[in-house]
């Protein structure tokens, strides 16, 4: 008796998560974490050891350094335009299309760096490219945090009023 059904199943595709949407959060008891100093918040984190979190330099070295010295630039100045922009990859020898095909978009998208256009009346596309620094990034992992402390704190009430009440 021949079964039904298909002989040859195909599995569905698994698309990952796009890699620029991904943040790297390695183990939070393992060496990478403890190598930055784990969490105790005394400790300052460098630009490098934020920056491993957006472009892990264990699998994008390249892109971890570009982004660590072009946010080290950012820091400095109060904005960076086209021409800190062009200053920086002469210096530097870096790729511009990495920097702005790769790099700067993701920073955006994670919100550690604004990129606005400069504002002239009259002009259109012609506006010059701004670039700031941002908190949007602390923002938006304090929310994240801020949102797991409260679940866990309201099921920790919950729990022992449970024990507190069933105890009698």
């Amino acid at each position: 008796m021949a079964s039904k059904g298909n002989p040859d199943p195909k599995p569905p595709s698994s698309h990952g998560i796009p890699a620029s949407e991904s943040l790297w959060l390695p183990s939070h008891y393992g060496g990478e974490l403890k190598g930055k100093g784990g969490l105790d918040k005394t400790v300052i984190w460098s630009v490098s050891d934020v920056v491993d979190f957006i472009f892990p330099s264990k699998f994008q070295p390249r892109y971890h350094e570009v982004a660590t010295d072009f946010i080290t630039l950012l820091l400095d100045c109060e904005i960076v335009t086209k021409k800190e922009i062009s200053k920086f990859l002469t210096e530097n020898g870096y790729s511009k299309a990495t920097l702005e095909n790769k790099v700067i978009p993701k920073l955006v998208r994670f919100g550690l760096i604004k990129r606005e256009r400069e504002f002239k009346a009259g002009l259109g596309k012609g506006r010059s490219l701004i670039l700031s620094d941002s908190l949007s990034f602390t923002n938006y992992l304090e929310r994240i945090g801020f949102a797991w402390n409260m679940l866990v704190s309201t099921a920790r009430t919950k729990r022992g009023r449970q024990a507190s009440l069933g105890g009698g």
